[in-house]
């Protein structure tokens, strides 16, 4: 009994000179496991926390929002990391709130090394990729739609899409080829989704120059033509309603924050548009299956303009931390960014039962191992892949 006692008391002294990690971790995915993200918080604190450093990695929104006041959440009060969108990071940059970063791990991807660094230094450890994605669904097919020849150039495209709505929009469910959100409120769709057909018509070194041609009020009138065909994609067959991409209307894609609507879960539509995790609830919904992924070409050249998550240091807290804490914090970005874990959070160990979150690590390893057909056809795609411009809320109500 003695030296339980002495043994629990040791543990308690080792337990109590642990370092602590507060850590806001991205929340804006699909709750598959409808326990406020609970299950996902637990898989990242279980891999990481032991007698020498332990982390609170927080997902309630209501604690961290990574949309929110990234001002307060990078404070000397605020947290020691956060995971957040690097649309941002230009924007903090320029506060002066996140730490430099040494090096990033080997198998980081181009353009998610690419969304991290300003002015040849890295500020932040890319964690996940993201972008907007036509992703095939049931009971169409490769032969009826034949979405991954059409993923080459703006004409294999165009006549891919019009055989799909010859081939299948004429069955009585069907009422659209696609489904999802084109446009919203806050400036976010319509600028980011010109910028990534410009790069498909000029190449994957205009992101710039398209950004400052739009503020500059120079609109590229090819890629404004090629754009409007694509999101007239998501006309009614019937015109029986206006085009729920784009019109913003009770029961439109704009006022759905999920891009995950009625439509797409019955089977109205041929194609989902958005971004690869919303699948996940997809097939947890219904019955439907996925068939192929591409990002849509409207040029030449086929370049995903892909959006980045990265983890990012508060440099308040950084520069009040001992080297013990600083250490803490240098495992705690490695251990994020492991193999090991990213494998682990894409395929949802930590659902009861597992389920695929389709979230897209922003390193390679995962998808040179994995035989799902949907991350290979996303793989294609985001080894071609241009990070998005960071821009400002101004910028983005400009353009």
């Amino acid at each position: 009994m003695y030296w339980k006692v002495m043994e629990l008391v040791q543990c308690l002294l080792i337990c109590s000179h642990a370092v602590e990690l507060r850590v806001g971790i991205y929340n804006s995915i699909p709750d598959l496991g409808h326990d406020g993200l609970q299950s996902y918080k637990n898989l990242i604190e279980m891999g990481y926390n032991d007698a020498s450093h332990t982390v609170d990695a927080v997902v309630d929104e209501d604690l961290y929002d990574p949309y929110g006041d990234l001002n307060q959440y990078l404070s000397p009060d605020g947290f020691d990391l956060i995971e957040m969108d690097t649309a941002d990071l230009l924007t903090v940059f320029e506060a002066g709130l996140v730490q430099s970063v040494d090096s990033l791990p080997d198998d980081v991807m181009p353009a998610s090394a690419s969304a991290v660094m300003i002015n040849g230094t890295f500020y932040g450890y890319p964690s996940l990729a993201c972008g907007n994605f036509i992703i095939g669904l049931t009971p169409g097919n490769e032969i009826n739609c034949p979405l991954r020849i059409s993923r080459v150039d703006y004409d294999a495209f165009h006549e891919g899409m019009n055989t799909c709505k010859s081939n299948l929009l004429v069955t009585e469910r069907r009422r659209r080829i696609l489904g999802g959100k084109m446009n919203d409120d806050y400036g976010w769709y319509l600028p980011f989704l010109y910028v990534d057909g410009y790069i498909d018509v000029h190449g994957m070194c205009s992101v710039e120059e398209a950004v400052e041609n739009v503020l500059k009020e120079e609109v590229d009138e090819d890629v404004c033509e090629r754009l409007s065909w694509y999101i007239g994609c998501c006309d009614d067959k019937d015109e029986l309603v206006e085009n729920k991409c784009y019109y913003d209307f009770n029961g439109s894609y704009v006022q759905s924050s999920s891009n995950v609507f009625t439509d797409i879960k019955q089977g109205e539509t041929l194609f989902f548009f958005g971004f690869s995790e919303n699948l996940a609830v997809i097939l947890q919904e219904t019955n439907l299956e996925y068939y192929a992924a591409i990002s849509g070409p409207l040029g030449p050249y086929n370049h995903l303009l892909q959006f980045t998550d990265a983890l990012v240091i508060n440099k308040a807290r950084w520069e009040m931390a001992d080297e013990e804490k600083k250490n803490a914090i240098r495992a705690f970005a490695h251990y994020f960014l492991s193999p090991s874990l990213r494998e682990r959070i894409t395929l949802g160990v930590d659902l009861s039962p597992p389920q695929t979150r389709y979230l897209l690590p922003a390193t390679e390893t995962f998808y040179m191992k994995t035989q799902n057909t949907i991350y290979q056809d996303i793989y294609w795609s985001l080894k071609r892949a241009v990070a998005a411009p960071s821009l400002s809320n101004d910028q983005r109500a400009s353009m």
